[in-house]
This record gives C-alpha cells, structure tokens and sequence, in this order.
C-alpha cells in the first residue's frame, strides 16, 4: 500500500520544486536599473532629468542630473525585484533629496516620488517634494 501512495506524492513534489524554480524570476537580480535615464522631475514645475545608473546585486549607484537644481550629483539606492523599486538618496549641499521609484514591467520607465529635505540648511528652508519620472535610453 505504501507503494502506491508515492507516485502522487512525488508527482506533488515534482510540482513543488518547478515553482520554487519558477519564482526566481521575481528575486534578486531579475531586473536591472543599469543604463541611461532621462524624464521630468516636477518640484513642482517640470525640470529636465536624467540618471546615470550602474547596479551591482541590489546595491544602485550612479550621478543624476536635475536642471536649474544641481549637476552630475552621487547618487546611492537599493533595488527591490520583489517590489520592482529603487529606492535612492544623494545629498546636494545641505539638501537630502530621495525618493522610491517604481519600474515597469518591461523595465523601460521608473517614476515615484520626491523627497527634498533642507532641515541641515541654514538659514532653514521649506522642505520640498514631487515626482520624479525617467525612461530608460
């Protein structure tokens, strides 16, 4: 009797370990950031932006460019495949600016938030915010 339990039982296991196999295609190194972006960042008017990113495992670095604000500044994140995300910070002076951007699915356009923080600055200034949109070139 055992016997004849055990085909469907390695049949069921059988299954089991082709999707464990299956949902590597959602972790870590699934995506990649690495390229050329350009797009808008509304602070709140439009400003021409692009982002030069290069990525190693989860780890994003690269400079950005924000018209009117600042050059081919450093910039640092963290890649999340499970969330399609980057989150990335760099500091412009007394200003941290950072923000979580969502890629698509196809890996062309990532876009999310804006967060600029001026509480280091001096004289204080209001903090700002927006929206920040690139695709990849």
């Amino acid at each position: 009797m055992a016997r004849s339990g055990a085909g469907p039982r390695l049949a069921g296991l059988a299954l089991v370990a082709g999707l464990v196999g299956c949902s590597n295609s959602s972790g870590p190194g699934s995506f990649d950031v690495s390229g050329h972006w350009t797009g808008i960042a509304s602070l709140p008017n439009g400003r021409s932006t692009s982002a030069d990113l290069q990525q190693t495992g989860t780890a994003a670095s690269g400079t950005m460019t924000v018209a009117g604000a600042f050059v081919s500044t450093a910039l640092t994140g963290q890649v999340s495949s499970q969330n399609r995300t980057l989150t990335w910070t760099l500091m412009r002076g007394c200003e941290v600016w950072g923000g979580v951007a969502t890629v698509t699915a196809d890996g062309g356009k990532m876009s999310g938030p804006v967060d600029i923080d001026r509480s280091g600055c001096q004289p204080a200034q209001s903090d700002g915010s927006g929206t920040l949109t690139l695709t990849r070139q």
